[in-house]
């Protein structure tokens, strides 16, 4: 089945397991989190920019635009995803690259275990242990939004 199919609710039936449960699960980054534990977005943001960026980026007034602008540029270099990061990091970074829309959690789910698992760094977990994990974050500011966000 395609991939773009996972999300849209065609061929249910030929889900993979754990997919159908989640179907309208989607995460963002809440900024809101992050400011009531006392995180700065931007210092989130600015660490996964490269150095000669920064200041582009500082000069961005709104996190959105941050967002945006990292999106568009910086997520497209190599070494802005790498499958030796941490599970949460990746899950972050691919929230970033694609400028923190809801991002479905079975999307996010392929993209770990199929596109940037390789044989030195496998992504064997299951749908459901991802929910678990982007549930319990406490760094990123990961919130569930409804199907309709």
């Amino acid at each position: 089945m395609k991939r773009e199919n996972l999300t849209k609710g065609q061929n249910v039936k030929e889900l993979p397991e754990g997919y159908e449960e989640f179907l309208g699960v989607k995460y963002v980054m809440d900024p809101k989190i992050l400011e009531e534990q006392g995180r700065s977005v931007e210092a989130l943001l600015l660490a996964r920019v490269p150095e000669e960026g920064i200041n582009k980026i500082k000069a961005l007034t709104t996190f959105k635009s941050q967002i945006r602008e990292i999106a568009k540029i910086y997520a497209k270099e190599s070494g802005f995803l790498d499958p030796a990061m941490p599970l949460r990091e990746l899950a972050f970074r691919l929230i970033l690259k694609n400028g923190n829309r809801p991002t479905a959690l079975n999307d996010l789910h392929w993209s770990l275990t199929e596109d940037w698992a390789n044989p030195t760094h496998p992504m064997a977990i299951s749908v459901y242990a991802l929910k678990r994990i982007m549930d319990s974050d406490v760094y990123y500011g990961f919130q569930q939004v409804t199907d309709g966000a």
